[in-house]
């Protein structure tokens, strides 16, 4: 027995090294600088071997994507791509391929081939990405999100870098991405799309990715009821925005591995499904409560969804399709925040009369897989079909894959189509 002193004595240390690691750390992210740095991650990217203004790089067609510049409305610079669907890149392949210019950017998409060929036919549609923290808008698995939205016939991709990300710029004080930052450069390219190029709201899914869920639920709100109280007060306004017609709701919106807001998910939040941030405090609420009351930029997503649900109810003409999906096996973010989403927005729509509810949970494997969510699938829906939110926990595509996947593809199609999903079988 005294021979394992030595590894006792050894082991002790490693773990108390890696206890005061963390608490520093944790510590250190009291500052809002380096609070910030840590939750966008915006300075990582492999934009020193990755050229993201070439696509063939990223293994898209020649003149299938349009890279270019989108002003802010408060004067940042966000580098963009539009991304062609497959059935009109195949129609005019050839001239694509003509007025193709590799690694240019474009000053703005209007007057662009790829624009021209969005707004001449009546029946385009347009998805717009919001991608999650870290990287650039094609890195990791971002560009299979691409492609699979572009097998989906006349459904034109579009999606930018926010400020501080990649190429785009960071010239506004704090001189670092912050959650108002982040919402005007949202809701700085909806409004061109509607506005500049336009195209309307009903034929627009908006389409996020974890930290893009947040910034999806944000934008969709501001354009229903810019003047909520949910909303951080010093957004800078798109001039345009005041003039267009009353808002008729977009086609969809789909939130792949959303949370209900930051200081709650950071109690279970696991860096790349591994390393815990808050976690370790759950024993001790006062030093938790504590720490997360620095938490800065909150993205209160379930308040957004909340209100955001509220006024489409109250207002007649305003529809609203809203898609929870999130991958049971996602290491990162737990689906558990999906349902608590869910749940909320379930109660605010079943208040109303002729509101029906459905669940499905199925398995091949028996009760036990069931009650922990090998599938779910739950819907709630008013007596009109105006409005439905919907979620669905699938059982693979873990944290970052899954956006690329067919369920998502499927989720923008439906939203499109008004379709709801039939759950079958679960079968491996």
């Amino acid at each position: 027995m005294p021979a394992l002193q030595p590894i006792f004595t050894k082991a002790y240390w490693v773990l108390a090294s890696i206890g005061i690691a963390w608490a520093t750390f944790i510590l250190l992210l009291i500052n809002p600088t380096i609070q910030r740095h840590s939750l966008y991650a915006h300075k990582i990217n492999t934009n020193f071997w990755h050229n993201v203004s070439n696509p063939e790089e990223f293994g898209f067609a020649k003149g299938q994507v349009q890279p270019f510049w989108l002003d802010t409305a408060d004067g940042e610079k966000l580098f963009c791509w539009h991304v062609l669907p497959l059935d009109v890149y195949l129609e005019n392949e050839h001239e694509l391929v003509m007025a193709a210019t590799t690694g240019e950017v474009a000053e703005e998409l209007k007057g662009t081939l790829g624009e021209k060929l969005l707004r001449r036919n009546g029946e385009s549609r347009v998805v717009v990405n919001f991608h999650g923290n870290a990287g650039h808008l094609v890195q990791g698995w971002r560009p299979s999100t691409y492609r699979s939205i572009a097998g989906i016939p006349q459904t034109h991709l579009l999606t930018c870098d926010y400020r501080g990300f990649g190429l785009s710029t960071l010239n506004n004080v704090p001189h670092i991405p912050t959650e108002t930052g982040l919402i005007t450069d949202a809701i700085s390219l909806v409004s061109y799309i509607q506005t500049d190029l336009k195209h309307p709201s009903t034929r627009t899914v908006l389409l996020g990715q974890s930290l893009g869920t947040a910034v999806t639920a944000a934008t969709a709100l501001y354009f229903a009821d810019p003047t909520s109280a949910n909303l951080p007060k010093d957004i800078v306004h798109p001039d345009s925005h005041a003039k267009g017609k009353a808002f008729e709701g977009f086609a969809g919106i789909v939130l792949v591995a959303p949370f209900r807001d930051l200081p709650s998910l950071l109690k279970t939040y696991r860096i790349g499904g591994f390393l815990p941030i808050l976690r370790p405090l759950l024993g001790y609420p006062r030093i938790l409560n504590w720490i997360s009351a620095y938490i800065i930029d909150t993205w209160p997503t379930l308040l957004r969804l909340q209100s955001l649900l509220s006024h489409s109810l109250s207002t007649p003409h305003q529809s609203l399709h809203m898609t929870l999906l999130h991958a049971r096996n996602d290491g990162d973010i737990s689906f558990r925040e999906s349902e608590s989403l869910f749940a909320p927005l379930q109660s605010l729509m079943l208040a109303e009369e002729g509101t029906s509810a459905t669940e499905e949970r199925r398995s091949i494997h028996g009760e036990e897989r069931v009650r922990r969510g090998a599938f779910a699938y739950k819907k709630v829906e008013d007596a009109k079909g105006e409005r439905t939110v919907e979620l669905e926990v699938v059982r693979f595509g873990g944290h970052n894959e899954v956006v690329g996947w067919t369920q998502v593809s499927l989720a923008v199609r439906r939203a499109f189509e008004r379709k709801s999903l039939r759950p079958g079988l679960d079968v491996e």
